[in-house]
C-alpha cells in the first residue's frame, strides 16, 4: 500500500522531522540575508548628525536663514549621501552625492526660507545613505516675529502665546468656564529698544502700570484688552498695534474667536499681509504666496475698503508654489491704521472659479514721513509699468480700521 506523502512525513522519527524544520528555517534565513528588507537595513546606524536640532531663536519675517551642521561617519568605509528629502519647500540642502569619509565628518549648510506670517516655524531634512543604514533627520525651529512682539497668557494652554485666545469651544464641559473676553497682553521690542505704542485699532492704548504722559518710553508694555462688548459680526480677526519702532510701524495679534474663523478655499500661504507703512497717494506693491498651488491662477483682486484700491500686477510659479504681486493705491488723505479684506478670485486646476478674502493691514503715512517708517515689512513703490487700473475706485465697504463689519469666512 502506498502511504500518502503527508502521512509518510509524520511517520518519520521526531528528530528527523525537527531536522527538516530546522533546514527550512536555515534556507529562509539565507534568503533573507541575500535579499534584506528595508526595515532590516534601517536598523543600522552609520551616520550621526550634530546637532540634530538647530534652534533659530527669533526670525525676521520674509527672511532666509542658513545654518551648518556636521555629519559624522562612524564606520570604517566611506558613505555617500543618496537622497535629501525636506519636510517642506521652505527647506533646501545641496548634499546628494557628497561623500563622508570613513570615521570622519563633513559640514553641510541647510537653508530655511520663512514667509511673512508670524509664529513658530519648523522644518526638517531627511538624508539617506549608500550603505542603506538608518536615515538621519536634521531639524530647524524658530519663531518668526516682527521687531515688536506681542504675547498673551492662554489659560487653556497654560502658557504665553502669540495670539489672543477667546474661543469658546462648543465641546467645553459646562463646569469649565469659557476663556475671558478681557485681559492683558505683553508688547515688547525684540531688540530691547525703547519705543512707544501709538494706538491699538486706531484707539488710544490702555496701559496697565504705565502712564505715557509721565513715564519715559520703555522696551515692553502691558496692555489691557476687552472684547466683551463687541458683537460677533464686528469681531476683528486681528488686533492691530501701531508703534513708533522704526522696524515695526504696525504689528498684529491674531484673535481666536468663534466669529473670526478663516477658511479660505484659495490656498494662501498666510491669511493676512502686513504692508507696514504705505505712502498715501503713491502706487506701491506687495506680494503674497500661494502654497501647493500647481494649476491655480489668480484672475482678479478687489479691495473691500473704499480708502484704497488694489490691482493684480503679475504672478510667477514653480512646480508647487506661486508668488502674486499686487499694487495698492491709498487715498492721499488717509492717515493711521487700516485693516481690511481684499477679495481674490482664482481658478483651480479643474478650471472652477473660487473666491476668498485675504486680509491686509498697514499704516497710511505722508510722503515726508515715509523715511521714518523704514521698516515697512512688505510694501514698496510700484514700478512705472504698474497697471493704470490700480487707481480705479474699489467696491465700497465698511472702514476696517474699526472692527470689521463683515467677519471672515467661517
Amino acid at each position: 500500500m502506498t502511504i500518502p506523502r503527508m502521512i509518510r512525513l509524520w511517520t518519520l522519527p521526531a528528530c528527523a522531522v525537527m531536522g527538516i524544520a530546522v533546514m527550512g528555517i536555515m534556507v529562509n534565513s539565507a534568503r533573507a540575508l541575500a535579499h534584506p528588507t528595508t526595515s532590516m537595513q534601517s536598523s543600522k546606524v552609520s551616520v550621526l548628525a550634530d546637532p540634530p536640532m538647530i534652534g533659530l531663536g527669533f526670525i525676521q519675517p520674509r527672511s532666509t536663514i542658513t545654518r551648518t551642521f556636521r555629519l559624522s561617519n562612524i564606520t570604517l568605509k566611506p558613505i555617500t549621501i543618496t537622497s535629501v528629502t525636506p519636510s517642506c519647500t521652505c527647506a533646501t540642502m545641496d548634499a546628494v552625492g557628497k561623500v563622508i569619509p570613513a570615521q570622519a565628518s563633513i559640514e553641510l549648510p541647510v537653508t530655511m526660507k520663512v514667509a511673512a506670517s508670524t509664529g513658530v516655524k519648523t522644518a526638517s531634512v531627511t538624508l539617506t545613505f549608500s550603505d542603506r543604514s538608518a536615515p538621519v533627520q536634521v531639524n530647524m525651529s524658530g519663531e518668526v516675529v516682527y521687531a515688536v512682539r506681542s504675547t498673551c497668557m492662554d489659560i487653556i494652554a497654560g502658557a504665553r502665546v502669540p495670539f489672543i485666545n477667546i474661543f469658546d469651544d462648543p465641546s467645553r464641559q459646562r463646569d469649565i468656564p469659557p476663556p475671558p473676553l478681557a485681559g492683558t497682553m505683553m508688547v515688547m521690542s525684540v531688540d530691547r529698544r525703547p519705543f512707544r505704542i501709538l494706538s491699538v485699532m486706531n484707539e488710544p492704548p490702555q496701559f496697565a502700570g504705565f502712564d505715557p504722559a509721565k513715564d519715559p518710553p520703555d522696551s515692553s508694555y502691558e496692555l489691557v484688552y476687552d472684547f466683551s462688548k463687541i458683537p460677533c459680526d464686528r469681531m476683528p480677526p486681528y488686533l492691530i498695534i501701531e508703534t513708533d519702532h522704526p522696524l515695526a510701524p504696525v504689528v498684529d495679534m491674531r484673535i481666536r474667536h468663534q466669529c473670526t474663523k478663516i477658511n479660505p478655499v484659495i490656498p494662501f500661504a498666510e491669511y493676512r499681509a502686513n504692508l507696514g507703512a504705505v505712502i498715501a497717494g503713491t502706487l506701491m506693491q506687495f506680494e503674497f504666496e500661494l502654497k501647493k498651488s500647481a494649476g491655480w491662477h489668480v484672475v482678479s483682486v478687489q479691495s473691500k475698503d473704499p480708502r484704497f484700491a488694489v490691482a493684480l500686477m503679475s504672478q510667477r510659479a514653480d512646480a508647487e508654489n506661486a508668488m502674486i504681486a499686487i499694487s495698492i493705491l491709498v487715498e492721499a488723505s488717509v492717515r493711521g491704521v487700516i485693516l481690511a479684506p481684499v477679495t481674490m478670485t482664482a481658478t483651480d486646476p479643474s478650471g472652477a472659479v473660487k473666491t476668498s478674502d485675504f486680509w491686509v493691514y498697514f499704516k497710511g503715512v505722508a510722503a515726508e514721513s515715509a523715511g521714518v517708517q523704514a521698516g515697512a515689512p512688505a510694501s514698496a513703490p510700484a514700478s512705472a509699468g504698474a497697471p493704470a487700473s490700480a487707481g480705479a475706485p474699489a467696491s465700497a465697504g465698511a472702514p476696517a480700521s474699526a472692527p470689521a463689519t463683515n467677519p471672515p469666512a467661517n
